[in-house]
């Protein structure tokens, strides 16, 4: 299914379809690869907030709140505008945007409890969006899907700078940061090491996938 709309830049062609049978092997590689990026990105998020002081980290994603928030209206306003979406479809399209830039809206919480909860909200809303574009169309937009999940991200990344900001020793902190530093060089090492080797997407996944999830163990404190 194919519909004429346009983004901020210009007219272009949206997809909307459901994907074509791929084999088990080939989900594993497609898979993988996702998995392989989210991590990518997530770890240097982390870097970019380790590198920002308290102020300049809220700021930061004040302005990525604003700028998603213009996005998601955009985005709903032009798929209010397909011709053979039906009124039902769109009343509920309309809801889960609705619902979403409700929680994007509110004043950013200075405790990691409080935005632990906002992120799971936010999150519960996103997953909710996706599942009822899929619903709608077959599949998310690939534009509009790293969209979603750049802003994913983003949340994990300020809930470390909020964890971060709660070290009362500068020592302390400091210390905290270059073992996390090294964890995340590590990861990356491993990562190129991998990819120039070219061997199996599901061993090499798995590898820095525990990884990952030993570097998040040993960092708990920064994790929600």
């Amino acid at each position: 299914m194919e519909f004429e709309n346009k983004t901020l830049s210009g007219a272009f062609k949206v997809h909307f379809h459901k994907p074509p049978s791929m084999s088990f092997q080939d989900n594993i590689i497609t898979t993988g690869k996702e998995k392989t990026q989210q991590m990518k990105a997530f770890l240097e998020e982390m870097q970019v907030q380790m590198a920002l002081g308290k102020a300049e980290a809220k700021d930061a994603f004040e302005r990525e709140q604003k700028n998603f928030k213009k996005f998601i209206n955009h985005q709903m306003t032009e798929m209010k505008k397909l011709e053979k979406v039906s009124e039902e479809h769109v009343s509920e399209l309309s809801q889960k945007f609705n619902n979403l830039e409700a929680l994007i809206t509110q004043e950013i919480p200075h405790s990691k409890r409080k935005f632990d909860t906002m992120k799971k909200n936010t999150l519960q809303a996103i997953y909710e969006l996706e599942f009822q574009i899929k619903t709608t169309f077959g599949d998310v937009d690939v534009d509009l899907q790293k969209r979603l999940d750049e802003f994913k991200v983003k949340l994990d990344g300020y809930r470390i700078q909020l964890a971060l900001s709660n070290f009362d020793d500068e020592a302390v902190l400091v210390n905290r940061k270059e073992e996390l530093q090294k964890a995340i060089d590590d990861i990356q090492a491993k990562m190129n090491e991998e990819e120039e080797s070219k061997g199996k997407v599901e061993n090499f996944v798995e590898e820095i996938t525990e990884s990952f999830d030993h570097m998040k163990k040993a960092f708990s404190e920064l994790f929600s």
